[in-house]
Order: C-alpha cells, then structure tokens, then sequence
C-alpha cells in the first residue's frame, strides 16, 4: 500500500485573488482599491492591487475624479490618486442615516459621549492623542483602551455630522 503524496499547497491569496475578480468588474475592484487609499498613489499601483490595466485604470480614476470620489494630485512624475475623504465621510454619514433615524442617533451620541467622558477622566488627559503620549509601552489595557477613544471619537464625529446633516436635509425640504 502507498500512500499519496497531498497535493501542492495553493496560495490562498492568490485563490482569494482569482475568485474576486471573477465575482467583480474592472471597475468594481478598481474602486475597491481607491477606497483604501489614503495616500496619494500611482496609477500602477492601483493597477496592480485592482488586478487591471493601467489604461482602464487611468479612465476609471478620471471618471471618478470627475465625479469628486478620488483626488488627483500633479506631480513631475505622473498624476497620483487617493479617495476624496469628504466623499469617504459622506458615504458614511449616509449609511448612517438609512441604518437608524435620528432617536437612536441621539441615543448613541449620548452613549459615545459618555464613553468619550469617561475616558477623559479615567487618564487625565483630553484625547486619545495626549493619551497615547502618556502611554508606557508595555501598557496593554491602556494601548487597548487607546483604540477604542479613538474608534468612539471617530463615531461621535460621524453620529454628529448625521443628525446635522438630517437636520440640514429637513430645513432645505
């Protein structure tokens, strides 16, 4: 009796790889990319990461700068993009507002506030930022506690925005 070999071992990126672009379009994952970015990058770059041509690339990058989701920025070696983090926000704030109306908004703002609050006066100190700043390294419930300021400070910033931003859509109505 022998026993077989198992079979070559596959990339499992490469495999992830191959089934989302047969799942999206060119500009879907071209999109994707540009989502991620928030550093300006070379068209190539996001070629390479989208799995498409440049010259696809390069008109889908124009159309979606154009259309105010990527900024471009002109350097002497080519033009560089990255998303257009007031659309990023927006997006956001949309997706907000069709997830909950504007009671449960308050509701989590209070809620977010207080955590906020509670993390001022547990450290001292004003932000996540200055907490950060305050940190020993080897500090691990306060490096955890560190991330979860800043994810609720992200939050309350957009929790705002979406009940101003409804506010503002009912006073033009």
């Amino acid at each position: 009796m022998t026993v077989e070999a198992p079979p070559p071992y596959e990339d499992v990126n490469e495999a992830a790889i191959e089934e989302w672009k047969q799942d999206t379009t060119t500009r879907e994952r071209i999109r994707a990319v540009i989502q991620r970015i928030q550093e300006p990058t070379a068209a190539s770059t996001i070629a390479e990461q989208a799995r498409a041509s440049q010259p696809v690339v390069r008109d889908t990058l124009a159309d979606l700068a154009n259309l105010g989701v990527v900024e471009t920025l002109e350097t002497p070696q080519g033009t560089l993009y990255k998303r257009d983090d007031r659309m990023a926000i927006y997006n956001q704030i949309i997706q907000l507002q069709e997830a909950y109306d504007k009671d449960e908004l308050v509701a989590e703002l209070q809620n977010l506030k207080g955590m906020v609050n509670g993390f001022r006066d547990q450290y001292g100190v004003e932000s996540p930022t200055e907490l950060a700043q305050e940190l020993e390294p080897d500090d691990t419930a306060g490096w955890e506690d560190h991330t979860v300021w800043q994810t609720a400070q992200k939050n309350l910033y957009l929790a705002k925005a979406a009940i101003s931003f409804s506010d503002a859509r009912k006073a033009l109505a």
